[in-house]
């Protein structure tokens, strides 16, 4: 049966540098989508880490933030195979007839003590059938219980278990069969109820003997005989060929070949199998064993589905977005969206948030988020207008945060705000390397490759203590980021203050802002990157 993942879920995420909109919005979509579309599953996930503030402002909130998600390349769970057929490697070969006879599969996995043990393929089955009759005299292993399960009858006595032997049919007259046994012979004799033949084979000790198209016997002084008896109601042709196949499945297990982590690419996995004789590779994740995959398997290359929120450029988006299906975007910024092979709906509005967006998406399906889905729309609204106060908010945004917060039970607007802002941590006690890149985007104005971020602080002053080591985090990640320009805009959002700092470049002391010391700006009442700061930058290029 092939693992249906891929079409039973479709992924709602945010960009790379995961900021409380974004989040916020994918978690707010996926309520709504999940709510008035009951036949698909959709998951709300993260395709970066939050940072510390985030984390803490999410703990504030009382809510789970999606999971994160590293990347939407197609991999080996989602072709891998769960087989309802699987069979004991203690179990006769026979046991191997049903299910072919039911299903034809390439491969079947092989237990062992109710735990996996191989993978057994056609090919295994076919190369053991081809020696089988190829051989003179072939050797079989037999075990009674198996000899029990091939053939429908009962054991008149029980002997030696487990051993070595050829079939032979009771079928030549007594002298010639004479010759054909001498003692201890390696030998299951199979015939009807001869008695001379019988107590011939007993005599010689051979180790089991089978009596066909009877159920009883009669007449016989088994005394002294060591070995084994076994009578049934079927002729002696068929009683032969079912014992050729009593021997174990673990005697057809051959080669496995490598194993494959359940998240190995796609690509990689079809390599891999494509370059071996193998039929198939077994699945793992760590050293659990969850199913397998077949050439098969690697026919259709799979693809996820994913819906876009708060961006729609390939580049911001979640690894793999190429070889993914997009079928959504939701956003409020300028749009270079990825390139889809089919119409898609797309809900882009210049309002000063995605969260204010999906509210209005829940208003046209004549739905009310619930409390906490309010809460958690809210506070995307609050953190990407900066409690409503960055230029690009809008009265649209204002609507919707006034009416979450009432569904939400929130006194205000403004206290919930400043409740999420308050939880901002002094930047001496944080990663500078996490504080630069958890809100860092990318621009290209004029050839010049230019990269912002911005994050809150309790107050400017505080941030002034430590701008050195930040203004040298800002130039390592615009080294390593391959940048022409690096900025960290850091924002005092109750008391409407911002500073800049900047890396070396010409074009700084043209920004129309007070230089405080070097590389580091006054921005008073500049709280938008995108409205106030970018405006600016593509001002001096011009």
């Amino acid at each position: 049966m092939m693992n249906m993942k891929m079409t039973e879920k479709i992924f709602i995420t945010g960009h790379r540098n995961p900021d409380m909109d974004s989040v916020c919005a994918a978690y707010g979509y996926a309520v709504l989508k999940n709510t008035v579309t009951k036949e698909k599953n959709y998951v709300a996930i993260r395709c970066g880490h939050l940072s510390d503030s985030l984390r803490k402002q999410f703990s504030t909130l009382g809510i789970e933030p999606p999971p994160y998600m590293r990347d939407v390349y197609p991999k080996v769970s989602d072709v891998m195979r769960t087989s309802e057929f699987t069979v004991d490697a203690e179990e006769p070969i026979y046991s191997l007839m049903r299910t072919f006879r039911e299903d034809r599969p390439s491969v079947i996995p092989v237990t062992k003590n109710g735990e996996f043990y191989s993978l057994l393929s056609v090919d295994d089955i076919t190369a053991w059938f081809l020696k089988d009759n190829s051989s003179d005299l072939p050797v079989y292993t037999f075990s009674l219980k198996n000899v029990d399960e091939v053939l429908p009858g009962h054991f008149i006595m029980k002997g030696r278990d487990n051993f070595g032997a050829y079939i032979l049919a009771g079928a030549a007259g007594i002298e010639d069969f004479k010759n054909l046994i001498p003692m201890n012979c390696p030998a299951v004799v199979v015939m009807g109820k001869r008695k001379e033949h019988i107590e011939h084979a007993i005599k010689m000790q051979i180790p089991l003997l089978v009596v066909t198209t009877a159920d009883y016997i009669e007449g016989i002084d088994f005394t002294g005989y060591t070995g084994s008896v076994y009578v049934t109601g079927i002729g002696t042709a068929e009683a032969i060929r079912r014992l050729r196949m009593a021997t174990s499945v673990s005697e057809l297990i051959s080669e496995q070949g490598t194993g494959l982590q359940s998240n190995v690419l796609f690509d990689d996995a079809r390599d891999l199998l494509s370059e071996s004789k193998l039929r198939g590779l077994s699945v793992f994740e760590g050293e659990k064993w969850v199913g397998y995959v077949t050439r098969r398997c690697f026919l259709q290359k799979p693809s996820y589905k994913v819906i876009l929120v708060d961006h729609n450029e390939m580049g911001q988006s979640i690894k793999g977005i190429e070889t993914a299906s997009v079928r959504e975007i939701i956003d409020h910024h300028r749009l270079d969206a990825v390139k889809t092979t089919l119409p898609i709906f797309i809900d882009a509005e210049p309002l000063g948030s995605t969260c204010t967006i999906v509210t209005k998406l829940f208003e046209r399906h004549g739905i009310a988020p619930d409390p906490v889905t309010a809460k958690v729309l809210l506070a995307g609204i609050i953190s990407d207008t900066l409690i409503l106060k960055s230029p690009t908010t809008t009265e649209i945004d204002r609507g919707a945060a006034e009416k979450l917060a009432r569904i939400a039970g929130e006194p205000s607007v403004r206290q919930f705000g400043e409740k999420m802002f308050n939880q901002s941590e002094s930047l001496s006690v944080r990663d500078p390397k996490k504080v630069v890149t958890s809100d860092f985007k990318t621009y290209n104005e004029n050839g010049i490759k230019i990269g912002i971020g911005q994050c809150e602080t309790p107050s400017v002053e505080d941030a002034l203590l430590v701008t050195d080591k930040y203004l040298e985090m800002l130039d390592t990640v615009r080294t390593d980021s391959g940048l022409d320009w690096g900025m960290l805009m850091i924002t005092d959002v109750l008391r409407e203050h911002s500073i800049l700092l900047s890396t070396v470049h010409s074009a700084e002391r043209k920004l129309p802002y007070k230089l405080i010391k070097d590389n580091v700006y006054d921005m008073p009442g500049i709280l938008s990157r995108k409205k106030q700061l970018l405006p600016e930058i593509v001002h001096v290029f011009e």
